[in-house]
């Protein structure tokens, strides 16, 4: 029993180790990429850079369960190794989470990725509901949550910490000009510009609490 876990603990540590550093480069490069398709109209926000590090923890317990297998010489306490693991695929979760997690705001739309769920891409005038949901403790974030007609979830995710302003300001257009704005206009990405902070947004949104029939299409 001891030999396999150190081959299993030993094998999990190594992996976990070289997926954290390809996650952390990954996630540098993309954020530069990002600032690169800015130029295009193309807004791109992921995980913080905090949050992108504390990955730097995943190959932690596995491989302190390595190395006590190999040290320790008394039986095998069950409920520690198993108390291990639950930790190790926590963080494994986190590490793919960091990998993956980005909503995108462009032209065509919006898209967003979460977790292991693929992609979800939808135009801005599918969406038709909008709630600001007020965070319960003063150390929580806000979350802004875009339904479709149907119910579907369109996007969900807290704007400040990730300075992800960009849907709500095309939102705030959307209510005061009574029309989603045409991002290939000019004018109507100037008025949009003007809007995308957290100024002209959080607050807006915080007082509206939940807007609907926005959407033009069905979905």
């Amino acid at each position: 029993m001891r030999n396999f876990l150190i081959v299993f603990w030993g094998i999990f540590a190594a992996f976990t180790t070289v997926a954290t550093i390809y996650v952390l480069i990954n996630y540098e490069v993309q954020r530069w990429k990002d600032k690169q398709r800015l130029r295009e109209g193309i807004y791109i926000r992921r995980v913080t850079r905090f949050e992108a590090l504390i990955t730097i923890l995943t190959p932690v317990f596995p491989g302190l369960a390595y190395v006590t297998e190999i040290y320790d010489t008394g039986p095998v306490n069950v409920w520690v190794e198993i108390a291990a693991l639950l930790l190790s695929v926590l963080m494994v979760g986190c590490l793919r989470y960091v990998h993956v997690a980005y909503v995108k705001t462009s032209a065509d739309g919006i898209e967003q990725r979460i977790w292991f769920s693929n992609p979800t891409r939808y135009p801005f005038n599918a969406i038709n509901r909008v709630v600001f949901y007020k965070a319960a403790k003063y150390e929580d974030d806000d979350m802004v949550g875009f339904y479709a007609k149907s119910g579907t979830q369109i996007a969900l995710f807290s704007p400040l910490p990730h300075k992800n302003y960009r849907l709500l300001a095309i939102v705030r257009f959307r209510i005061e000009n009574e029309r989603w704005p045409d991002m290939d206009n000019p004018d109507d990405v100037a008025q949009v510009d003007h809007l995308d902070c957290a100024g002209k947004t959080m607050r807006y949104f915080e007082n509206l609490g939940k807007v609907t029939d926005l959407a033009d299409v069905y979905m």
